[in-house]
């Protein structure tokens, strides 16, 4: 998976609304950034797999295009395997929670961010990476069925339409539901709150003019399908270096979209109009 490693961030934010949201899009794509690291430094590596893949569903014979997209024979025992990522989400969970003085939920949800990882590439993984670096576990029985990522169009499908499902329940939830229909796209800045107003050169209060977001979540929705179409379709393995350092760009790339996002988006405030309304 790829843009989906997104979505959960966009969900676990309820649970924990004074969590910055880059750090729990980043938890959520954390091994795969390290992952891509770790080959830079000869530590981890993933070659090109070019034999295609066939799978019979009810007499018909699908063939996998076999576009070398990661992870074909990738090598990643310390990001991918379940103790490397239970490893890596406590570690980003613990020193983000301290860095920032964050309460204990975000340190719960930050390694449930890192800890989506693992189910989300169940899809696409042929099994799961030994900790001496070979393929000891099969997630499940590959000589029945294909890994997702042999097919392009179904990884793309799949991958996007869990992100998009994440974005537009953000758009959804974020706001107070009285006011998302007539005030769709804009973040609720509301005249009580005083993170929301600004005192003039008289010192009188003045509301802060509404963002309209609508072009915004467009926005974010069109990067992520930009992204997502590299790693389905024109991908390779990460063997060489600058391979490596565009994925790694695209992942920062995106957490800094979703930071921007979250600065006209806050999710605190729906709970805080949820409690004045009960």
């Amino acid at each position: 998976m790829w843009v989906a490693h997104f979505a959960p961030s966009l969900l676990l934010a309820r649970f924990a609304p004074s969590t910055p949201l880059w750090a729990l899009a980043f938890a959520g794509a954390l091994p795969d950034f390290l992952f891509f690291a770790l080959n830079i430094a000869g530590l981890e590596s993933s070659h090109n797999h070019s034999v295609p893949s066939n799978v019979t569903i009810s007499g018909y014979t699908l063939t996998g295009s076999s576009t070398d997209c990661l992870p074909y024979h990738a090598s990643y025992p310390y990001t991918h395997s379940t103790f490397g990522q239970l490893a890596i989400a406590l570690a980003f969970a613990v020193t983000t929670t301290l860095l920032y003085r964050l309460p204990l939920i975000s340190l719960a949800t930050l390694v449930l961010a890192t800890l989506s990882h693992l189910p989300l590439d169940i899809a696409i993984s042929r099994d799961e990476s030994g900790v001496g670096g070979e393929y000891t576990k099969p997630i499940w029985k590959r000589d029945a069925t294909v890994p997702l990522l042999d097919y392009p169009w179904g990884t793309f499908t799949s991958d996007f339409g869990i992100f998009v499902f994440a974005i537009l329940f953000h758009a959804r939830t974020v706001y107070p539901p009285e006011e998302y229909e007539q005030k769709r796209g804009q973040p609720n800045i509301t005249a009580s709150s005083s993170s929301s107003n600004e005192k003039n050169s008289q010192g009188h209060m003045r509301v802060l003019e509404k963002k309209d977001l609508t072009y915004g979540y467009f926005g974010v929705i069109m990067f992520a399908a930009v992204i997502q179409a590299h790693f389905s379709f024109f991908a390779a393995p990460a063997e060489e270096w600058w391979i490596a350092g565009v994925f790694m760009a695209e992942i920062v790339g995106f957490v800094g979209v979703l930071h921007c996002l979250e600065g006209y988006t806050r999710v605190g405030a729906k709970v805080e109009d949820t409690k004045k309304t009960n």
